[in-house]
């Protein structure tokens, strides 16, 4: 036995994809463990209707964000060289300032329009830090990508320490100072600003200039080159983010501010830390089978690997996290959480297939599928929407959390056994 435990130790050891996964994961379980410490003091100091208002607002920063960028930074891993990649780094920053403005321009022209539209009047003219919140964010993910292609994963798992650490302390701070609830958007928005400027003074610092060789003829150059990624990908993005951040703002529209604070405590607990640890995964996953793929080597048992290696790491927390949820929220935030509790049960099967399915999604950009990912992305959507209208008119939070969660299952299971055989077909072709 003691054998077998040293020539596993000696495989990680020698391993780069896992000592990078392990970098990934180490830090953004730090940030995760941040978020995760300062929720009983957040629920003490805003109330459910607060966290309601916040969790609209980062749907609404999530949504815009998808597509800021025209997703450019995701073919920065692609070039050969690094002065393209640089390229398409400031290509990426350019479009998510544009817009970012346009939004900006939307919002001093129509804010009442659009604030009762989205049953967000109780925001007012704090909305008007959306913009600078999706810029920001925006910004944190372009430089995400831009460490990944140079492998400075330390850097990126920092940077989300960062975000995550000053934005909790922060909320807290504005919490206890009764500056609510813009204390919670103020939070966010500096988080993410600080590991923007932690990301891009590292860059600058200790590795390499990102502006090197940058011009605008090279950015239209790139801009032509990976015109697939805002014709396909942009798009696919934006479905994806509409089908995950959709449930919020039905909720608060459909039934109650509080309602979607509840929702919001259970997905800033589970669903939160779960797409920081995949996307640790994707960013390594996408590196090293971008390698693999460059050097003709076989994609199909690495891919099938690292599947099977994933889905095993999280079956027993996700079991344990269904059979006690209800009791640890109402243990930790109040006996009033125990609906986040609830929520999350109905939402556990989703959230294993997402958490296993998250990390393999490059495989679409890789192999310039993105228009098929795009029509699949758009199916989802439609009976995401189509589910939770059931619970909508039926008046059932319960029932529309698990039509939600049982659509999200049968979608993510046929995608990962389509990227299977993408890959398979990939090797065959070589």
């Amino acid at each position: 036995m003691l054998n077998r435990f040293s020539k596993l130790l000696e495989v990680v050891r020698n391993s780069l994809f896992l000592r990078n996964l392990g970098k990934m994961i180490t830090g953004t379980g730090v940030a995760h463990l941040i978020g995760l410490a300062v929720i009983p003091l957040i629920v003490r100091f805003y109330s459910p209707d607060q966290i309601g208002l916040y969790a609209s607002y980062l749907s609404l920063i999530a949504i815009i964000q998808s597509f800021a960028s025209l997703r450019y930074e995701y073919a920065t891993l692609i070039p050969g060289n690094q002065i393209a990649a640089n390229n398409i780094t400031a290509l990426s920053v350019f479009f998510a300032a544009l817009v970012s403005s346009l939004v900006l321009f939307a919002l001093l022209v129509g804010k009442q329009q659009i604030l009762g539209w989205l049953n967000l009047e109780a925001i007012g003219s704090f909305i008007l830090f959306l913009p600078f919140s999706v810029f920001s964010y925006a910004v944190v993910v372009i430089l995400w990508m831009s460490h990944n292609r140079i492998k400075q994963y330390g850097y990126i798992a920092k940077g989300k320490i960062t975000a995550s650490g000053s934005t909790g302390s922060i909320q807290v701070i504005m919490g206890w100072l009764a500056i609510s609830p813009v204390g919670l958007l103020i939070g966010k928005i500096a988080g993410d600003l600080l590991a923007a400027i932690y990301l891009l003074v590292n860059r600058f610092q200790h590795v390499e200039n990102p502006l090197k060789g940058v011009s605008v003829r090279r950015m239209k150059a790139m801009a032509k080159r990976y015109r697939y990624f805002p014709y396909w990908n942009a798009p696919d993005a934006l479905s994806a983010a509409l089908s995950a951040n959709i449930p919020t703002l039905v909720i608060i529209t459909f039934f109650s501010e509080a309602t979607a604070g509840f929702y919001a405590i259970a997905i800033k607990v589970l669903f939160v830390p779960i797409q920081v640890i995949s996307t640790s995964v994707y960013q390594v996953f996408s590196q090293r089978i971008s390698e693999k793929y460059a050097r003709k080597e076989v994609l199909t048992s690495f891919f099938t690997k690292s599947v099977l290696l994933f889905a095993g790491a999280g079956l027993i927390p996700f079991i344990i996290l269904f059979v006690y949820s209800p009791s640890l929220f109402s243990w930790l935030l109040g006996p009033q959480y125990e609906a986040s509790g609830r929520f999350v049960q109905l939402l556990i099967p989703f959230f294993y297939v997402s958490f296993v399915l998250t990390p393999f999604n490059y495989i679409t950009l890789m192999l310039n599928r993105q228009r098929d990912a795009f029509f699949i992305g758009m199916v989802y959507l439609l009976l995401r929407v189509l589910a939770m209208g059931v619970g909508v008119w039926f008046n059932d939070i319960s029932l529309l959390l698990i039509l939600y969660s049982l659509v999200g299952v049968l979608v993510s299971l046929g995608i990962l056994a389509w990227y299977w055989q993408l890959v398979s077909k990939a090797d065959g072709n070589r």
